[in-house]
């Protein structure tokens, strides 16, 4: 077997002793770690380092590969130009992963320095990755690498994509690692970068005990209600490494973690077995198909009218006929008389795994009844959101879908009537028009949702001059 393991590697520039001046002292753990690590680089002599990093090129719809000779990086940005560092990047191993990700439909992007220019970006060495190489490179030079920096994708879309990246380590036929840039929660303490969360040092113990017990299922699964309020960078490239594992029995070593700065820093190193295990995607397919119909078996009928809608476009490329569907599926006669006979706004919205995946809708009705209304806006959560590419055939399983019937909106002349659980809230200035639905994930006051409509509308957070209005939903999930 080419690929011999995954190190996995936090990379705070204080840990440079130009850099931290002096602070490096209060990580001396997380240094210590890092040369373990660095150490077993150096004992498994791979060829090639595959580097996953959080802080390259991200892109919302796809993972960036860069496609270039070579690549240099310094920490100019942290003020020290003068630590910089050159790699050739393995162009064979490329050329294996093109393949691989255009025959499994995965979702990237490879940027040459043409591609580059033309969206404004630059090819570098990026911190993420420059920290702990700078570390390997005291005890091992004699490699090549190949720069990935991770997409917004979902998490199991990433953990396919490391399987992938082993086959293509397998065709190149050079003995290889993975190395996952990631720093975990930055949530630790109150004087760390943001405010302490109780789900940063959750986060945190499940992904060091998920590397010390193997237990990678439990890191795939993750919710999204622990990582994302845990403000983490690491999580995707952890995943993505670990995908390289799926199916192969594998020891682990944490060489070391700590928070000492509101941060948690990690060092671990998975080497790779030959004997065969049975396949978390497996596993997850299998729980993926019973949560599937579970939730069928409980949603409204709102929203399975806004499944099968979204089923029928993305499936068979055409709109519900909802007439042939009432026939098909039996409806209680009072949501039946309602959605043929009432008009009302609409809001759909899809999330996949916890995070949104589409959401559009309708302030007050545009179609003849709620059921055209929740057909019409079903297929544009599902297509037309701007935000982000259509959904395809595979996800439809992982959807999970909000119908909200909105009431009629009352004006508003104090800020004091709003409340960001009961209300949503529509700003106006001019011909500028934002909206928000009221009782959302992580936003708990009035002023976060004026905020918020603000944004989407277009209006200067300074702006004043503003008309509000409130509205009352009726959810269905």
């Amino acid at each position: 077997m080419y690929l011999k393991g995954l190190g996995i590697a936090c990379h705070p520039p204080v840990l440079i002793p130009e850099v931290g001046e002096g602070r490096e002292n209060e990580a001396q753990k997380t240094i210590r770690g890092l040369r373990d690590l660095a150490m077993k680089v150096a004992e498994i002599k791979p060829q090639v380092i595959v580097c996953i990093t959080p802080h390259g090129n991200v892109f919302r719809d796809g993972v960036a590969v860069v496609y270039e000779n070579r690549l240099q990086g310094d920490l100019e940005n942290f003020g020290h130009p003068e630590i910089r560092m050159e790699k050739e990047c393995d162009m064979g191993l490329l050329d294996e992963l093109n393949i691989g990700f255009g025959k499994n439909q995965c979702h990237t992007i490879f940027l040459n320095q043409k591609i580059a220019d033309e969206y404004k970006i630059e090819l570098n060495i990026d911190h993420g990755l420059l920290i702990p190489l700078y570390f390997i490179e005291k005890y091992y030079r004699s490699y090549k690498i190949v720069h990935i920096t991770i997409g917004e994708l979902s998490l199991i879309e990433l953990y396919r994509m490391g399987k992938v990246i082993r086959e293509a380590v397998e065709a190149n036929g050079k003995d290889a690692m993975i190395l996952a840039s990631a720093d975990l929660s930055h949530c630790l303490k109150d004087e760390g970068p943001y405010a302490f969360n109780p789900m940063g040092p959750l986060f945190d113990e499940n992904i060091v005990s998920g590397i010390k017990d193997k237990n990678y299922y439990s890191i795939l699964t993750i919710p999204h209600q622990v990582y994302e309020p845990a403000g983490q960078c690491g999580l995707r490239p952890i995943i993505m490494g670990l995908g390289a594992t799926d199916g192969l029995a594998t020891e682990a070593a944490v060489f070391s973690y700590e928070g000492p700065f509101g941060v948690g820093y990690m060092s671990a190193f998975i080497d790779l077995q030959d004997e065969k295990i049975p396949s978390l995607l497996d596993r997850y397919e299998k729980d993926k198909m019973l949560n599937y119909k579970e939730r069928r078996l409980n949603e409204s009928s709102y929203v399975a009218l806004a499944r099968a809608t979204i089923n029928t476009w993305v499936q068979r490329g055409r709109k519900l006929n909802f007439d042939y569907y009432q026939e098909q599926v039996e409806l209680p006669a009072d949501e039946l008389e309602a959605l043929l006979n009432t008009q009302a706004g609409v809001f759909v919205s899809l999330h996949k795994q916890g995070e949104l995946r589409g959401c559009i809708g309708t302030t007050g009705p545009v179609t003849e009844n709620l059921a055209q209304e929740i057909i019409r806006n079903a297929i544009e959560a599902a297509t037309y959101d701007p935000r982000f590419m259509p959904v395809e055939e595979p996800e439809l399983m992982d959807l999970e879908i909000k119908v909200d019937v909105l009431g009629i909106p009352e004006p508003v002349t104090d800020v004091a009537e709003l409340d960001a659980k009961k209300y949503g809230v529509i700003v106006e200035k001019d011909l500028h028009r934002g909206l928000l639905l009221p009782d959302l994930e992580g936003v708990n006051t009035p002023a976060e949702q004026i905020a918020i409509a603000k944004q989407k509308a277009g209006i200067l957070e300074s702006e004043t001059d503003i008309v509000l209005q409130r509205f009352q939903v009726i959810r269905y999930q």
